[in-house]
């Protein structure tokens, strides 16, 4: 972590390294190893570096995801005090690049989805921003690292008020969702079969936090 850290920080503020980062996200991967461009790179150069490739899937999964983060980041618009602010802190205080852009690292290295890392981005750069504060950057990381992907769909709709009941739906998707804390339910309607089975219809709505989570996932305002 001693030297993932500057060079993943290195890459993330450094807008000549994030314009080549968007580069490569548009070659792809494999046009970043075969044409040697990792070097330039500080954080592509320090993955890629302890064996000279990323043949395995560990590897290139990691990169990906590093990648994929640090273009949707660069690609948000931040206001530039805030951004130099947040540089400014970084660099006076090691401690809080180990504890947040440390935190980053390790999520980014758990994901398998690119998506995850595209909405961690908007969310530390909405944190970046001081829109959000660190504890609710934490939660909306975590509920992301255990959101089904498959959900989000669902989850834009409710938030539209596209959908606003379990008949319009697969109630399963909305249990999760709810157990993500990002979804509320009131009955409905309750039903009683001649074989004494129930079946109850819910209304279902983001709460506070689906709909903050909603804001920021999906381009809204704040």
């Amino acid at each position: 972590m001693d030297k993932v850290l500057p060079a993943f920080q290195t890459t993330l503020f450094d807008p000549v390294l994030s314009d080549s980062v968007i580069n490569i996200a548009e070659l792809g991967i494999d046009s970043l190893l075969d044409e040697g461009l990792f070097k330039s790179i500080p954080i592509a150069n320090l993955l890629i570096g302890f064996s000279k490739t990323a043949q395995n899937i560990h590897d290139r999964n990691l990169l990906k995801q590093t990648i994929k983060f640090i273009n949707t980041f660069n690609s948000s618009a931040i206001d530039q005090n805030k951004l130099n602010k947040y540089k400014e802190r970084l660099n006076k205080n090691p401690n809080y690049a180990e504890k947040e852009l440390g935190r980053v690292i390790i999520i980014l290295n758990t994901n398998i989805d690119l998506k995850k890392s595209d909405l961690l981005a908007k969310f530390y750069s909405t944190y970046v921003e001081e829109k959000i504060n660190w504890a609710q950057f934490c939660e909306l990381a975590d509920v992301t690292s255990r959101l089904f992907i498959a959900d989000l769909k669902l989850l834009h709709a409710v938030f539209n008020r596209e959908i606003t009941d379990t008949s319009q739906c697969e109630i399963y998707q909305i249990d999760r969702l709810i157990a993500l804390g990002l979804l509320n339910s009131t009955t409905k309607s309750m039903r009683i079969g001649s074989n004494h089975n129930s079946e109850t219809e819910r209304y279902v709505q983001t709460g506070f936090l689906g709909n903050l989570y909603c804001q920021i996932a999906f381009n809204n305002v704040l």
